[in-house]
């Protein structure tokens, strides 16, 4: 008899070792859809540099030119500049702020809080770059010759 109930606690055992915490699982899980978006979007921030640069080259061809259309396009330029430049600006700082080990040092509902918050910080990070990027692209056809 001892036997059986040696083997059955083990057999309990082994099964609440097997089983995952839920918290655990969830921290995990927004950890790694925030590194994907993160990961998705990072690439694109060459387009943003070269977008930006482009813009400030065609600003600068324009310059010595006085009429008030070309200060209306410089203006334009120049607010599309900006707006690249802030979503730029949003991943550099998302990116020195953001904690990967933050579920290391802090209970799992902090955790889930963190990361979730991660998680939709990025997502607008991501949404900023995208619409600089179309818009500059957009931007960039209409005036170019």
């Amino acid at each position: 008899m001892n036997i059986k109930l040696t083997l059955a606690f083990v057999g309990v055992c082994l099964l609440l070792v097997s089983c995952n915490d839920p918290k655990q699982e969830e921290i995990k899980k927004l950890k790694t859809k925030t590194i994907e978006l993160h990961d998705f979007v990072m690439p694109r921030m060459g387009e943003v540099a070269e977008l930006s640069s482009g813009l400030k080259e065609f600003r600068e061809q324009i310059l010595s030119d006085t009429t008030d259309s070309a200060a209306t396009v410089r203006n334009t330029i120049s607010k599309q500049i900006e707006t690249l430049d802030k979503a730029y600006e949003g991943m550099m700082a998302w990116m020195a702020d953001y904690e990967p080990g933050f579920d290391n040092d802090n209970p799992a509902d902090s955790a889930i809080v963190y990361y979730s918050k991660q998680e939709m910080e990025i997502k607008e990070v991501k949404t900023k770059i995208e619409e600089s990027i179309d818009e500059a692209g957009k931007l960039l056809e209409e005036i170019k010759p």
